[in-house]
């Protein structure tokens, strides 16, 4: 295992100008994170390959955003997130199937992105026409051996297995997010959630936060290793079942003149448990 980045592109002036900034932080591997459609082309997959060369940087994965309304806080995040609103459904999948050609174009095999939250009732109509849709794309990816991993937070632990057999697809997996599961009240524990699901995880968002607490249950998030996520326990579960492939910090706070320091911080904190 080792330690990597995820890089929102269009937090920086260019995808050359991302690619660099992080490497100057230390980082030789990183997802990259898309929301900006615009950027799915030629030019921006020969400058990111190009910044790429120069700064040895490898990228694990895309993770690819979608249009439409997209509100993270609760109660509107069942209406807006991912591939379960219905209206939007049929746009995201194309959208989605886009950054797998620009994946694909740089060499990258595993697609990323939230489904959303998906109904736990299995005859819902909603979660029906997820799982058809997780069938599509599969498939897709499939000709050009391609993964798609859904990032966890919004699916119930148990739910996920479910999918997982009723899709049916070999090259269907996760990305684990230890902080998702704790912020959503998914899997307040997520070293057991991870024993549960361990078997899925072809990637691993290295993402710190804080124990829900009521009546409030107000969401934060932390930087890497001041919050409630048990990282040495996590690495050890990935140990147990071979895992092999990054540890993606993500910290979320754009902007914030700590961001930076924090995050290298994290870093060190990450390799001296590896």
């Amino acid at each position: 295992m080792k330690v990597g980045i995820l890089i929102k592109i269009d937090e920086y002036p260019s995808p050359y100008e991302a690619i660099a900034h992080n490497a100057k932080l230390g980082f030789d591997n990183a997802q990259l994170s898309m929301w900006d459609m615009s950027l799915y082309n030629d030019d921006t997959v020969a400058e990111i390959k190009r910044a790429c060369e120069e700064f040895n940087m490898t990228i694990t994965a895309v993770w690819c955003g979608w249009s439409g309304p997209v509100v993270w806080p609760y109660p509107n995040g069942y209406l807006t997130l991912g591939l379960v609103p219905a209206e939007y459904r049929a746009q995201r999948i194309q959208e989605i199937l886009k950054g797998a050609d620009f994946a694909h174009a740089l060499g990258v095999k595993d697609i990323i992105t939230h489904i959303g939250f998906l109904p736990d009732n299995p005859f819902d109509r909603d979660h029906l026409g997820v799982v058809q849709a997780l069938r599509y794309i599969c498939t897709k990816l499939k000709a050009r051996d391609q993964y798609f991993l859904f990032e966890t937070g919004e699916e119930l632990p148990l739910s996920l297995v479910y999918l997982f057999n009723d899709v049916g697809a070999d090259n269907l997996g996760i990305n684990f997010d230890p902080a998702n599961f704790i912020l959503n009240g998914r899997g307040s524990h997520p070293v057991t959630t991870l024993k549960f699901l361990g078997r899925y995880v072809r990637g691993f968002h290295a993402k710190d936060a804080l124990q829900l607490v009521p009546p409030e249950c107000k969401k934060v998030e932390k930087p890497i290793g001041q919050g409630d996520v048990d990282f040495p326990g996590l690495i050890a579960v990935l140990r147990e079942y071979g895992y092999d492939g990054a540890l993606t910090i993500e910290r979320e706070n754009y902007g914030d003149p700590n961001r930076d320091a924090e995050i290298t911080a994290g870093k060190a904190y990450l390799e001296a448990l590896l």
